[in-house]
């Protein structure tokens, strides 16, 4: 298990040097990621390579069991590479360029910028490729972070263009495809195309007021900047490759904050590498990106940037400090949800920069404190618990899948942007399982849905045809399906079909949706839901639908307003197995009630102990044997009652029927 910190030697006078890398060997910590925004310091004129200063480090740090993820430093330009090639900046959808001073300034399709990204990434695996004390590589830092992920200047009009003739063969393809006909707005030729002006980019804005662009040309040009995105990383990787067989990666942003496709991103890759920055003070973990995480590329995963508690941030708002014993039960979590790397960010406090005054696990004075010892606890339970983390994985019986196209999709054209939000309502399915003690894996829609006893898909808005067709046979042989609202409502081409809603599935849910609309305040409904074990009632959210049957059974109605008596969930007999139709959000109760259900149509295993309230119990398969990862997250004493016997892996000692954990604390347990 590999737990470390990110540390920037090219910061440090000779004398801080010294007194950090003597606290890091201290640390627990056993590795370290270094040089992502250093390009000044590897090539300080053209052409002109130093790795001296580098090399000192890593090799003091290595010595004593402390081995480095290298970056390449191609996030930051150097001053030399913009004032000789001004061309190479980012330009946004404003028309505004970036210029030297920020970070991130660049354009990943510039070729100037791709060939000096090559040379220096070339150069970093010359170097270090073969160096006993180099874990790994990462490549670049956060690609497309702070809204550079969709740049409007001539080369990407020009690459845009080529995409699209290639994509569409002819104009009159796509006029076809995108329904231009709409509003007068179809094209002679490509390069009567313009680059969509309006992005969902976090933290950009519209620069016309009311300008409505193309919501399919819109989201081939998301597709597009996240493949050119793609591109210009996999030019490192093939240039890093010629040197060395250690692991190469890149650091994702999370679920989708840039809006790049890691599905297709990290195909090249050697392992899904993120940061994270969860709220450490009063809050559980949300474990849905670590799923989403294992997801990626189907095995686990690493952390290469993660919270280590309070301080200013960027702009002033900043974290809270960690709530006590709240650090180390983070790392903890996240090796038990598939990490096998985790690295915080950062090892002490920059006095400088936009950056100044950050978070860090040692303040800037150098003096170590309270997120320090932590930290230190935290790698002596790693050592305990290594052998069980490193021979085990984690086991789901129930996926939810998630899609990019869908994500886009809904952004691009709102279906309810007051309240609604793909990746959160994805997120409140995945931890309304987590309190039923359920754990979920996160997948893609090209993944193997076989492996599951149920899948969830939550509006599936955008569907291929070929989609459709693997979901109706996973029902077909015995698979139990819940999808929901908005199902089937477009094509590949993100237009809407000439058919009945769910389009191309109604013989699959056994439904028509007859009506649909957002629920607001003032339209809220209630619904009564028939489960298994008696009726519930509550309330509804986000998008509502009437359904009709078209041979399904009812399980939930509306209970008032004009649609009182109306269908809303249904249950369907597919072949071998059973289908079921959420249309419309509805309140934790209900949506509760649905779960178990769902769940106990599948025969999905639950775990064997109460689960209240600020607990998540993580299941991993051993040697053929159940470990359960059990995590309070408040801040008082909860009590878990256990049905067998179990011993406690860290302690080794059986635990009683009644197993306390403390605030802020775990425990690990095998029958």
């Amino acid at each position: 298990m590999r737990y470390g910190v990110s540390y920037y030697p090219e910061h440090k006078e000779p004398h801080e040097l010294e007194h950090d890398i003597a606290l890091i060997k201290e640390s627990g910590f056993n590795f370290v990621r270094m040089g992502e925004f250093a390009w000044c310091k590897f090539e300080p004129v053209e052409g002109r390579y130093e790795f001296d200063w580098l090399d000192e480090v890593i090799e003091r740090l290595g010595k004593s069991g402390v081995y480095t993820v290298v970056c390449t430093p191609t996030a930051c330009p150097p001053a030399w590479l913009v004032e000789k090639h001004p061309e190479v900046l980012y330009k946004d959808n404003r028309g505004f360029v970036r210029p030297f001073g920020g970070r991130r300034t660049y354009c990943y399709n510039n070729p100037v910028y791709r060939e000096y990204s090559r040379k220096i990434a070339e150069e970093i695996g010359k170097h270090y490729g073969n160096n006993p004390y180099v874990l790994g590589f990462q490549i670049d830092n956060e690609l497309a972070q702070e809204s550079t992920g969709r740049c409007h200047c001539d080369v990407c009009k020009e690459n845009f263009w080529n995409w699209l003739e290639k994509k569409y063969e002819t104009i009159d393809n796509l006029n076809k495809k995108m329904g231009t006909i709409f509003w007068g707005q179809t094209y002679n030729h490509f390069r009567q195309i313009n680059m969509p002006i309006n992005t969902i980019e976090v933290g950009t804005y519209e620069p016309i007021y009311a300008y409505f662009d193309n919501p399919s040309l819109r989201l081939d040009y998301e597709r597009f900047c996240s493949e050119s995105i793609t591109e210009y990383q996999d030019i490192q990787t093939e240039a890093l490759r010629k040197y060395t067989d250690k692991i190469i990666t890149t650091n994702a942003t999370g679920l989708a904050t840039n809006s790049i496709n890691y599905y297709e991103s990290f195909k090249n890759l050697d392992v899904y590498a993120f940061d994270y920055y969860p709220s450490l003070r009063d809050l559980e973990i949300n474990s849905f990106p670590y799923a989403f995480a294992r997801g990626i590329l189907n095995k686990d995963f690493w952390l290469l940037e993660f919270a280590s508690g309070g301080g200013h941030g960027l702009r002033g708002a900043g974290r809270l400090q960690a709530y006590p014993g709240a650090m180390k039960q983070s790392v903890i979590h996240a090796f038990a949800s598939g990490a096998e790397l985790v690295a915080h960010f950062q090892f002490r406090t920059f006095p400088y920069g936009a950056e100044q005054l950050n978070y860090a696990i040692v303040d800037a004075d150098g003096i170590p404190r309270r997120r320090y010892f932590e930290v230190k606890d935290a790698a002596h339970d790693l050592k305990l618990l290594e052998n069980i983390l490193e021979n085990s994985k984690v086991k789901n019986q129930v996926a939810i899948c998630v899609d990019y196209d869908v994500l886009w999709a809904l952004k691009i054209k709102p279906i309810n942007q007051e309240s609604f939000d793909y990746l959160k309502f994805c997120t409140e399915i995945y931890n309304e399982l987590i309190a039923l003690g359920i754990g979920a894996d996160v997948i893609s829609y090209n993944h193997n849905l076989e492996e599951y006893k149920a899948v969830i898909i939550p509006t599936p808005f955008v569907m291929s045809d070929e989609f459709k067709a693997r979901v109706k046979e996973y029902v077909k042989k015995g698979g139990i399906l819940l999808s929901t609202f908005l199902t089937g409502v477009k094509n590949i081409h993100n237009t809407g079909i000439n058919e009945s809603l769910p389009c191309g599935l109604t013989d699959l849910f056994g439904i028509v949706v007859a009506e649909v609309e957002p629920v607001f305040e003032r339209t809220v409904s209630a619904i009564e839901l028939k489960t298994k074990t008696g009726k519930i009632t509550g309330k509804n959210k986000y998008w509502t639908e009437v359904l009709e049957s078209n041979g399904a059974e009812f399980i939930g109605i509306y209970e008032d307003s004009f649609r009182k008596g109306l269908g809303v969930i249904s249950k369907n007999t597919y072949g071998k197995g059973k289908a079921y139709y959420l249309g419309t959000g509805i309140d934790s109760g209900l949506l509760s009630g649905l779960l178990k259900d769902v769940i106990e149509e599948g025969k999905v295993e639950r775990v064997p102990f109460t689960v209240p309230e600020g607990v998540e119990i993580i299941t991993r398969e051993y040697q053929g044997r159940k470990v359960y990862c059990i995590f309070n997250f408040l801040k008082t004493d909860v009590f878990i009652q256990a049905e067998g016997n179990y011993t406690n892996i860290i302690t080794n000692k059986t635990v009683d029927k009644d197993i306390k954990i403390e605030p802020k604390g775990y425990v690990f347990l095998m029958a």
